[in-house]
């Protein structure tokens, strides 16, 4: 059956529009134009007799609540957003199968994934929805049970290790109970706005039953925060949530939302907030310590590539920003089935260095041109200080991580030549809080590396990830967009596609073709290609058609050159949650 003939089976089924209507208007139609030109009538008419819409919309889903769920366990999960039911959903690395009743979804989550987030898209021939993540943890679930707005009222949690979905749906304040013994140090953490999303600045307290705040944090995993408060006497403590705006604006007021979703872990237990080092090999990851709070001491955890063989194809990618990370770095995942705690590690071409020893100013650490230093500024006014050998004319990119990678250190980077003279000195670069030195050398020696913090603070959590690397010839590619619809019989739709070309000069880098990859029957793409100068070096545009069945699944776009190397790279999606992608979602419609 053809768009058309279902349209008018729909009109003719629909108990909304009265029969004799139909009959009068819509009878003897026999071409697509005599059916629209009714139909007008019809929409007309459907301002006082509503009715379904011509053609079926693509989904919307704006987020699913609960926003995640304990390894190896099944979870039902309600889809807000618009659609028709049943949908048909993509969630890579997890089951997620509709039930009979409308929005609800049972997910299934295997207990092997290393992974602590997928994602949950809904489709249908029409397009698809826009990607909503979906979080895996480590402990025992349930939900927040109002009314719990005051410390009297707080919600009791009984179990050492849980994590608690909530809603902060009426700009409210949500409490939680917990019994601490003297000397127990209670983690409690956030997620919300910085990996789900949310529009909420949350703001996390302990506070006594008379409601005397005990413990505070605001900011931590970004927008996010994380507090561990050690109980000085048995007794029971109230964990307070409430959030402001994520945009700040003029007001002064909490904030909420249906769409203010959150996920609020408490324990007594181990929690791990990052790896050390904080990057491992690529080609060897093998294992990482871990940091946190309640940890037992030489833990170690194996590294996986996250998401391993089930999202092998669907990986988040770090976003290629300013801060010029490789694009051939890959995520980790450092955990164990066994263990209730796990994190992200960044696995890396360059040599891997665990630097625990306070530099001696006299003698700064030699590294190699391609390594990666995980360090620590313990003590305030700290400095660290490293040599790196140059030659006359050698392009250095050196960076200097630690808020990017959520962690406290708000770091300075600068570089020294080997006279002494300062070359280059950053403190934040672009957007982040982050830095980056691109220099070309302009004599040939050792240069000096001091790492120190803007503040002059230090303190355990202040570790950072110190990179050093030659600039090479390489290329990037971004898309605007994450999805598109190729419809039938109409002029092709358009990709356009980012193009940025790395080293110096640009040109070293020759042109580069570009098409789409792993296209269905019946959709055909066109070839570009990005010449060294000129409007196509930094944009070109691809165009797709269709004429053939309908379709709805991931594409890749991949670009290729030859000059001065064989060099091979996928288009990367826009931005989302401090992730990127390497698929697009197409749908192809059906033909007529």
């Amino acid at each position: 059956m053809n768009r058309t003939d279902r349209t008018y089976a729909s009109y003719k089924s629909c108990s909304c529009v009265p029969k004799f209507y139909l009959r009068e208007h819509l009878k003897g139609a026999t071409t697509l134009a005599k059916i629209l030109r009714r139909l007008f009538v019809v929409c007309c008419f459907a301002t006082i007799f509503p009715v379904g819409n011509v053609w079926s919309a693509p989904p919307t889903l704006t987020n699913v609540f609960p926003a995640g769920g304990q390894r190896g366990s099944k979870v039902i999960v309600t889809c807000a957003g618009s659609f028709a039911w049943p949908a048909k959903v993509w969630s890579p690395g997890i089951d997620a199968i509709p039930t009979a009743e409308s929005g609800k979804l049972e997910v299934s989550i295997p207990v092997d994934l290393p992974a602590d987030r997928v994602w949950i898209r809904l489709c249908n021939s029409e397009g698809a929805s826009a990607l909503q993540p979906f979080l895996i943890g480590n402990f025992k679930e349930l939900n927040e049970v109002e009314p719990n707005d005051r410390p009297r009222d707080a919600q009791v949690i009984a179990d050492s290790e849980m994590t608690i979905n909530g809603a902060l749906k009426d700009a409210d304040v949500d409490c939680f109970a917990v019994t601490l013994k003297a000397g127990q140090t209670l983690v409690a953490a956030v997620d919300a706005n910085t990996r789900l999303g949310s529009p909420m600045d949350a703001v996390l307290q302990v506070v006594s039953q008379g409601g005397i705040v005990i413990a505070e944090n605001h900011d931590d995993l970004g927008l996010d925060p994380r507090l561990a408060f050690t109980a000085t006497a048995p007794g029971t403590y109230i964990v307070r949530l409430f959030a402001f705006p994520a945009a700040p604006d003029a007001s002064i007021r909490f904030n909420g939302g249906v769409n203010h979703i959150y996920r609020l872990t408490l324990t007594t237990g181990p929690y791990v907030t990052h790896s050390i080092p904080l990057s491992t090999s690529l080609n060897d990851p093998a294992s990482v310590a871990v940091a946190g709070w309640n940890l037992p001491a030489d833990l170690k955890l194996n590294v996986l590539p996250l998401g391993g063989p089930r999202l092998a194809d669907y990986q988040e990618y770090e976003v290629l920003d300013e801060l010029r990370r490789s694009s051939i770095a890959r995520i980790g995942f450092a955990f164990s089935p066994d263990l209730s705690f796990a994190t992200r590690v960044r696995m890396t071409s360059q040599a891997v260095i665990d630097n625990h020893v306070i530099s001696d100013p006299k003698k700064p650490l030699p590294i190699p041109l391609s390594s990666s230093v995980t360090g620590c500024l313990k003590s305030p006014r700290q400095a660290d200080r490293y040599s790196i050998s140059l030659e006359k004319g050698q392009q250095a990119l050196i960076s200097i991580e630690s808020r990017s990678l959520h962690l406290p250190l708000d770091p300075v980077l600068l570089l020294a030549s080997p006279d002494g003279t300062v070359v280059a000195e950053v403190d934040d670069t672009g957007s982040t809080r982050d830095g980056l030195i691109a220099h070309t050398a302009a004599q040939t020696g050792d240069y000096q590396l001091t790492v120190s913090d803007r503040f002059r603070q230090g303190g355990d959590r202040d570790w950072y990830l110190l990179t050093v690397r030659l600039e090479q010839p390489d290329f990037e590619i971004s898309t605007t967009s994450d999805a598109i619809i190729v419809a039938p019989d109409k002029p092709a739709e358009i990709i356009t596609l980012k193009v940025q070309r790395r080293g110096t000069p640009a040109e070293a880098v020759g042109p580069i073709t570009i098409q789409a990859t792993g296209l269905p029957d019946g959709v055909v793409s066109s070839v570009a290609t990005s010449e060294t100068t000129g409007p196509t070096a930094t944009e070109v545009k691809l165009t797709l058609s269709t004429n053939g069945p309908a379709f709805s699944g991931p594409i890749r776009i991949i670009g290729k050159a030859i000059q001065p190397k064989e060099i091979e790279r996928f288009a990367r999606t826009p931005s989302k949650l401090g992730v990127t992608f390497q698929t697009i979602w197409l749908t192809a419609l059906e033909k007529p």
